[in-house]
């Protein structure tokens, strides 16, 4: 990790309603971290994770990314969000365009490729997340996990800074989460920026190179993964591990 900070935030807030479900989070993510957001339902962590990309508007407080604070008014979002990769639970794949076209649909749409190139990069990014054969599929042809790696490889072919994947492997079946999570492995080997809402405390404990705990709308412990998960510090933390693992 070369220490640069890609994305910052400063006094995040989101009210829901009357209902505070983020109070004031301040964190700074560098270039090549892998961030594993831990908590329990309910507590904040997706609208934090959504909020990086403005998916969720904050109420107050603001996000830096790349130095640019793209929570200031007249900022293009659209522009930024293509150098920030989104990965939901639930895939999102469009039903009626065949795989090839779901990866090269984002980067042609937005003129960043031509449609020849897009296409090579399309069998690169499936050769990579090993699913080479699965081109001129839809997404009804294939399993969960396959789904899933689709996903991040059309992600992938934004060439992104940072990747934020919002529980990824919740919708699956236990035998296809391996796959999934041996995936994001090797993004992480690869040196991709990563920040992950995950229930996996075996991905944490492997991958991430931060560990954020947080609990009603607040980050009330983050360590490196073996401190963390060794010596938690934070009562409720404590607690929470003494459930998960």
């Amino acid at each position: 990790m070369n220490g640069k900070v890609l994305l910052e935030t400063k006094e995040l807030r989101k009210d829901f309603g009357g209902n505070q479900v983020l109070r004031g989070i301040s964190t700074q993510i560098c270039q090549g971290e892998v961030v594993a957001i831990i908590g329990p339902s309910g507590c904040g962590k997706s609208t934090f994770l959504r909020s990086l990309n403005l998916l969720e508007k904050p109420t107050g407080g603001s996000v830096i990314f790349e130095g640019k604070e793209i929570t200031a008014p007249g900022v293009d979002v659209n522009k930024i969000r293509q150098k920030i990769g989104m990965v939901f639970q639930q895939f999102n794949l469009f039903a009626n365009l065949s795989i090839q076209d779901n990866i090269t649909l984002a980067p042609v749409k937005l003129g960043l490729m031509g449609k020849e190139e897009a296409d090579k990069r399309a069998l690169d990014l499936l050769a990579r997340v090993g699913l080479p054969a699965k081109a001129n599929a839809y997404p009804s042809m294939l399993s969960g996990g396959q789904k899933q790696r689709i996903a991040i490889a059309r992600s992938l072919a934004m060439n992104p800074d940072v990747m934020l994947f919002d529980e990824p492997t919740s919708a699956l079946d236990p035998e296809m989460v391996g796959e999934v999570l041996e995936l994001m492995k090797e993004l992480a080997k690869d040196g991709m920026t990563m920040v992950v809402v995950t229930h996996e405390m075996g991905f944490a404990k492997e991958v991430a190179s931060r560990v954020m705990f947080i609990n009603e709308g607040m980050i009330c412990e983050e360590n490196e993964p073996q401190e963390f998960f060794s010596h938690p510090k934070n009562q409720r933390l404590r607690d929470f591990l003494a459930k998960v693992l």
